[in-house]
């Protein structure tokens, strides 16, 4: 613990405030916390009273109260942590669009859910982040984590900051994805060599590494706990692991990084359905190393994370 923290103590605290709670991760921490649709809350994390904020109104699961409000927009977030313990802070963006820039709601929706946060006296913050977080404009979104992340830690909170690879489970935007390329194209385009490494991560070891900092603020506080899958693949490998599981195996042509950008930037005013499944950052991200020597999955969860190619028998059916 750095000398600026408050004091923590261990314990499944009383009462969380979630934000992101409908979406892929959020489902996933839920389901850990013992929030499962249709079921009455379980497991150790029965007694917590959970808040959880969303856009507009719409299902929560069982034992999970629901809060209308806005990352964006400070007032609407006042007085929605009063009196809660912990904050589990997860609303972000992939893809800038309707106005919504990743500066505005990843720098600064948590800037704002941070500022009420300490007015409301919370004891502990965990923050979702992302691997290779860091500050360089030509990579708004790692810029906007980066920069989110360090508004916290210098915002006086207790803190722990999470930094998944690609997180990968039924429902996930990359993964399934990349399912859809290889069933549905005759040959499977690469942009560039395919040689940037990935550390996929499933969803419930991410969820339980949020589970075991949330029952121990003392032991995570201050901590950037960087996360990562079984082991690293390429991304060219990762398409055959894709490809195996269906039983599809498919030729595969490597493409000029430069002629994939100018096909993007042509599709971007088209219709979503039309364009390619990347965007233009995506395409940028794509070229960056994903993975990490220093993950602390096995380290939180108690066992050794799930491998890519034994986890996505999902994607015959997405």
């Amino acid at each position: 613990m750095t000398d600026n923290q408050p004091e923590a103590h261990e314990g499944i605290p009383g009462r969380l405030f979630i934000t992101g709670a409908t979406g892929f991760v959020g489902s996933g921490i839920l389901n850990a916390l013992g929030r499962t649709p249709g079921r009455e809350p379980s497991g150790p994390f029965a007694s917590m009273s959970i808040r959880s904020m969303i856009r507009k109104p719409g299902k929560t699961p069982p034992g999970v109260e629901s809060v209308i409000g806005d990352v964006t927009d400070p007032e609407s977030l006042r007085g929605t942590m009063d009196g809660v313990d912990t904050v589990v802070h997860l609303v972000g963006i992939i893809e800038e669009q309707d106005g919504a820039t990743f500066d505005t709601v990843i720098r600064q929706g948590s800037e704002n859910v941070i500022q009420e946060a300490a007015r409301a006296g919370v004891r502990h913050f965990i923050l979702m982040s992302a691997l290779g977080a860091h500050d360089n404009p030509e990579y708004p979104y790692h810029q906007a984590k980066f920069r989110a992340e360090q508004a916290l830690k210098t915002s006086g909170l207790t803190y722990t900051i999470f930094r998944p690879s690609v997180v990968f489970g039924e429902g996930d935007g990359f993964i399934t994805v990349l399912a859809g390329l290889v069933k549905a194209a005759p040959v499977v385009p690469i942009a560039g060599s395919g040689q940037s490494k990935f550390q996929p991560v499933q969803l419930d070891d991410v969820s339980s590494a949020f589970a075991y900092a949330v029952a121990h603020p003392g032991e995570s506080s201050a901590q950037t706990y960087e996360l990562g899958g079984a082991k690293p693949y390429t991304y060219e490998q990762m398409l055959d692991v894709i490809a195996a599981e269906l039983g599809k195996k498919k030729p595969k042509i490597h493409m000029p990084v430069r002629l994939v950008k100018m096909v993007v930037q042509l599709a971007s005013p088209l219709p979503s359905a039309l364009r390619p499944p990347v965007t233009m950052e995506q395409l940028k991200m794509l070229a960056l190393d994903n993975s990490t020597d220093n993950s602390a999955t096995e380290r939180l969860i108690g066992r050794k994370p799930v491998a890519l190619e034994d986890g996505i028998g999902y994607i015959r059916n997405a």
